[in-house]
């Protein structure tokens, strides 16, 4: 009587096993941006083919064993790359209103109509673009009537953009650095690249990735190491459009990874300037600049909107190269033109 209960016992066990390493599997390939979410997967899934073969073993000739395995490993690699590939072209967000924003106060009253709509703007642009997120700011007259972030300044800790994020401005940086000092710019100016990267993404002295994936994959998750937080001091996380069949794209909605310290470091001296909208509002409104766009590795990501028929200066700034910024200022002083 043991012995009949015992023998499916012991085969019922390494079939949920691998079942359930399976499922793992699929749970950590489908875990976002994680690093290395899509090798750990596979290995994970392979686990559970060779716990199957093993199971059936004793049932199946040498030949079935092998094609199994031989059939096997490719389509958990296949299933691995492809559900972590999926993840992070899904749309951040579900619809417009669940893009998160903040702003320091409510805007004038003769401005708040516009300001509605440029909202609504700003949320249909990031939901076209797939962008994680975008800060931007108004000015008319000589101050500013908006500012507001939207979206997230690091995907991963779902840690909102403010007006007071901080946005690396790229190519623009020689636009604006002389007038810093005598503007009083306070969330502008430089810091070296690796504040902005702490684990030197792309860089030779980078972690190996395996490493990296047993710290983010294993070690958070089960709270022996700190929960990845956000880069201190407002700044935002950058990222570069890509997916795992093309090393780079220039379209956002195919999906993302971080940048590279490279990238960052665009100015002299491997020093990352840095700005907020507000702050490049009052820069165009003080010296008056042209509009100027400002891009990192290759692409858009922040403009400048000048138009001095009406008076009205945007800024627009975002987290991910090749982001729209210059349509989505046009828009935007489109918008406020109009109201006033």
């Amino acid at each position: 009587m043991t012995s009949s209960v015992t023998n499916p016992v012991k085969a019922f066990a390494p079939i949920a096993l691998g079942l359930a390493i399976a499922a793992m599997g699929i749970y950590v390939a489908n875990a976002g941006d994680a690093p290395g979410a899509a090798v750990i997967g596979f290995l994970l899934m392979l686990a559970a083919v060779l716990i199957g073969v093993r199971t059936a073993r004793n049932r199946l000739p040498i030949w079935a064993r092998s094609a199994a395995v031989a059939v096997g490993v490719p389509i958990a690699a296949c299933a691995a790359f492809l559900i972590h590939a999926a993840t992070i072209e899904a749309p951040l967000f579900a619809q417009p209103a669940d893009v998160p924003s903040a702003s320091p106060s409510s805007p004038l009253p003769q401005w708040a109509a516009a300001v509605d709509r440029a909202r609504l703007t700003v949320r249909a642009a990031i939901m076209d673009q797939n962008l994680p997120g975008v800060s931007i700011a108004v000015g008319v007259g000589g101050g500013i009537v908006w500012a507001e972030g939207f979206g997230w300044r690091d995907v991963v800790s779902h840690t909102p953009v403010t007006p007071e994020t901080r946005f690396n401005i790229g190519t623009a940086a020689p636009v604006v650095t002389a007038a810093v000092g005598s503007i009083g710019m306070t969330h502008t100016g430089t810091d070296s690249a690796t504040e902005w990267s702490p684990d030197h993404i792309g860089e030779p002295e980078e972690d190996f990735p395996g490493f990296t994936a047993v710290h983010d994959l294993i070690l958070r998750p089960i709270g022996v190491s700190a929960p990845r937080q956000p880069l201190p001091g407002d700044r935002a996380t950058f990222y570069v459009p890509t997916t795992f069949w093309r090393d780079f794209t220039t379209d956002p909605r195919a999906g993302r990874r971080l940048m590279s310290m490279r990238d960052l470091a665009c100015c002299a001296g491997g020093m990352a300037f840095y700005s907020t909208p507000s702050d490049l509002v009052r820069f165009a409104m003080a010296t008056k600049a042209d509009s100027v766009n400002g891009e990192l590795a290759g692409g858009s990501v922040m403009s400048l909107m000048t138009r001095r028929d009406n008076g009205i200066v945007v800024a627009v700034a975002s987290n991910v190269a090749h982001a729209n910024t210059a349509a989505l200022a046009l828009k935007v002083a489109d918008v406020f033109a109009e109201q006033k």
